[in-house]
């Protein structure tokens, strides 16, 4: 056979190679060097899992860092919770030493207002206790004698004491007569007509008023005109 037969054949009898790049059998032979090859991933299969797992690890150590970074938190508050319970209890045991404090303050306040009070009301009660010998000697007097001018005088006497003993303490007597009438110092009895006189003006005086320091402490009985 000549050599251009023999290329016929192989024309004949060779199939052309697939773009798979793979080898057919000639004559029902496997060409040599041909091994059948399984059926695998592809490279760009390969590279989209691992794409997958880098954004999966990726994801993961960022939940770790936050998971982190939450306990650090929880942390942190704890720790200012006990700080706060700490401070808490501190403040309420300061709050109850002081209210425990005040308490007693206020106790020893009121006993010693008491006893100041009591004090004064005292005193009071003795510097009145020469008037009561003063009445008292007025009385034995009287039996004694029959000098009424001396009795009178005694009485005058006694009496401007007594008045005296409560300028000192701030009490004196009102000045009413004429005066308009103020129903916050004088206590109307009686309203009657008086010739010459203006209406609402204090006419007469039943009982006189007296001032403590210039507060009414007992307001005049008078009667008024109209």
């Amino acid at each position: 056979m000549t050599n251009d037969e023999q290329l016929l054949t192989i024309d004949e009898t060779t199939e052309r190679v697939p773009a798979t790049g793979e080898t057919l059998p000639v004559n029902g032979v496997a060409a040599p060097g041909a091994e059948q090859v399984e059926n695998t991933e592809t490279p760009d299969e390969t590279e989209a899992e691992k794409i997958k797992k880098d954004r999966f690890d990726f994801r993961r150590r960022a939940l770790l860092k936050e998971l982190e970074q939450k306990e650090k938190e929880h942390d942190k508050l704890r720790d200012e919770y006990a700080k706060l319970v700490l401070q808490h209890a501190e403040v309420k045991d300061r709050y109850l030493r002081l209210a425990a404090e005040m308490e007693n303050f206020r106790k020893r306040l009121e006993r010693e207002f008491t006893s100041r009070v009591e004090g004064r009301v005292a005193d009071l009660l003795a510097e009145l206790l020469p008037v009561v010998d003063d009445l008292e000697r007025f009385f034995n007097a009287g039996g004694e004698t029959k000098d009424y001018e001396a009795l009178a005088t005694g009485a005058r006497l006694i009496h401007q004491n007594v008045l005296k003993f409560l300028q000192t303490r701030g009490v004196k007597a009102m000045d009413t007569l004429d005066h308009e009438f103020d129903p916050k110092r004088h206590d109307a009895l009686l309203q009657m007509p008086v010739e010459g006189k203006a209406p609402n003006l204090v006419v007469q005086e039943t009982a006189r008023g007296y001032l403590l320091f210039d507060k009414v402490l007992r307001p005049a009985k008078v009667i008024i005109s109209v």
